[in-house]
């Protein structure tokens, strides 16, 4: 009963905390976030126009890009019921924070007691990185449930031996490539040990799983091709260590460390592979092959980041969980360690320094580090904040035409404009000046220009000859406007006459 009570209180408690986040903060959605945003919102105007055939569209009109529409339905859903807007679309990820906690323990009682199951589902839902994530329109929070729940219905699949349960885990894996093609990276090793004792079972959960997800990936084959290439495009210009490398291995365990957990939730993930092995049994098997193979299929990209490899951070929490067999003080101490670190990352403690580096990692255009915490990741995720970035403004401002758009920074990046452009039904075709070429730059009604040519995280200086070319040109450019952003850069808005 005590584990029931701890489950419901820890989805309470977090579901309150999170409205209160998403209610408090007022910023814009930025680059991939925006862009989900974007195609959940083509998506909610295709079924608007059209009714239920809108669905087609998805795969024909490329309406999520290159990624799979199950997310992106469940923000266009959420939306159908709530009302569109970025509040909303943040808190279409609550049903993913249940589904997380529920299959965790569904996961951890196949190995571990009701408590200490309990026990885990509550520090995976607590672990910095997710909590980050669980506020950010983005797809892994909820890839990251599916591939429990999954995991779950694998497990009750009795190695394939129960053909309810099997039909049950294709669903979910079908849903699961739905979400995200690096799905199959998470659960292809237990699923291919668990077919060794039934096939048959196991090819019918295999053919609904290809059944669901063929109507996005077979018309999108070349797109994913090609977005293949611009995936080792990015980890080149980040400075990613190669695939199959001992620097990628690294880099998984770093980030794993430095910001998924932190220091005090590593070190008890490391007590309990410890005391894991005192007590292993063959029923930890599939946990542990799904931990392997989910960090070996990572390693085949050479772009890395840690939202990659959250799926694999309920099989830590139960490895972790189990460290506490014997540990009920201990337990209590976790607990309130786990709600001063969730304050600690989602509204901050200001008397507290914003990151304590352990030890320096690898620098690069990322520089990635061994952390005793951070309060932020990377200035992009942590405290809410009541900033206005200025992009209803530009719209308003600009009315109608062509705009071209020089800066990348986040919140004021491409994505974020492309997406409130569709909310807003403005009509303003948006370009992005990323080269100085000033046959293109001069094809633009109005042009926004950074006052410096500074990198922000993972986006691209500006060239600084656009702004010179610009400034130089007084007769065909005249400034518009002239605001500062939440962050100090200073934007100007030229009118091209």
């Amino acid at each position: 009963m005590r584990h029931r009570i701890l489950l419901a209180g820890a989805l309470l408690y977090l579901t309150a905390a999170n409205i209160v986040w998403i209610v408090r903060d007022t910023r814009p959605p930025f680059w991939d976030m925006a862009g989900h945003e974007l195609g959940a919102l083509r998506i909610y105007n295709a079924v608007e126009n059209s009714g239920l055939s809108g669905l087609s569209e998805i795969p024909r009109q490329r309406l999520t890009g290159s990624y799979p529409p199950f997310y992106h339905l469940v923000v266009a859903g959420t939306w159908a019921i709530f009302g569109k807007s970025v509040d909303v679309a943040q808190l279409a990820n609550l049903p993913a924070l249940a589904v997380l906690m529920f299959a965790t323990y569904g996961i951890g009682t196949t190995v571990l007691s009701p408590r200490l199951a309990a026990l885990a589902a509550v520090i995976t839902a607590f672990y910095p990185y997710l909590l980050w994530i669980s506020r950010e329109t983005i797809i892994d929070y909820w890839l990251t449930a599916i591939v429990a729940a999954s995991m779950w219905a694998l497990i009750k699949t009795k190695e394939f031996s129960d053909l309810r349960w099997s039909m049950v885990f294709g669903l979910f894996a079908g849903i699961g490539m739905l979400t995200k093609w690096t799905f199959p990276f998470f659960l292809i090793m237990p699923a291919i040990w668990y077919a060794r004792r039934n096939g048959k079972n196991a090819a019918a959960a295999a053919a609904i799983a290809a059944a669901l997800a063929a109507f996005w990936y077979v018309p999108s084959a070349s797109r994913l091709a090609e977005f293949a290439k611009l995936n080792t495009a990015g980890g080149v210009f980040e400075g990613d260590p190669d695939k199959l490398t001992l620097a990628a291995l690294i880099f998984y365990v770093r980030a794993l460390e430095g910001y998924q957990l932190f220091l005090p939730l590593f070190v008890a993930f490391i007590a309990g592979a410890f005391t894991l092995r005192k007590h292993y049994n063959e029923k930890w098997l599939p946990i542990l092959l799904w931990l392997v193979g989910g960090w070996f299929g990572l390693l085949l990209f050479q772009n890395k980041d840690p939202r990659y490899s959250a799926p694999l951070l309920a099989a830590v929490a139960v490895i972790t969980a189990s460290a506490f067999r014997n540990a009920k003080v201990l337990t209590g101490v976790l607990l309130a360690f786990l709600i001063f670190q969730h304050y600690l990352v989602s509204f901050g403690i200001r008397s507290l320094p914003e990151s304590v580096v352990l030890m320096k990692g690898s620098e690069g255009q990322l520089s990635w580090h061994w952390n005793l915490y951070t309060q932020k990741f990377f200035g992009l995720w942590g405290p809410p904040a009541r900033e206005n970035w200025k992009i209803e403004h530009v719209l308003n401002t600009v009315g109608r035409g062509r705009l071209g758009l020089v800066p990348d920074i986040p919140r004021f990046d491409s994505q974020a404009f492309l997406f409130y452009i569709e909310l807003l039904k403005v009509p303003i075709q948006l370009n992005r000046v990323a080269v100085f070429d000033p046959a293109a730059i001069q094809a633009n009604d109005y042009l926004l220009i950074p006052q410096t040519t500074e990198e922000h995280a993972a986006s691209f200086a500006p060239d600084p000859r656009i702004t010179e070319y610009i400034k130089q040109q007084s007769a065909t450019f005249q400034v518009a406007d002239e605001f500062s952003l939440p962050n100090g850069e200073v934007i100007r808005l030229y009118k091209v006459l």
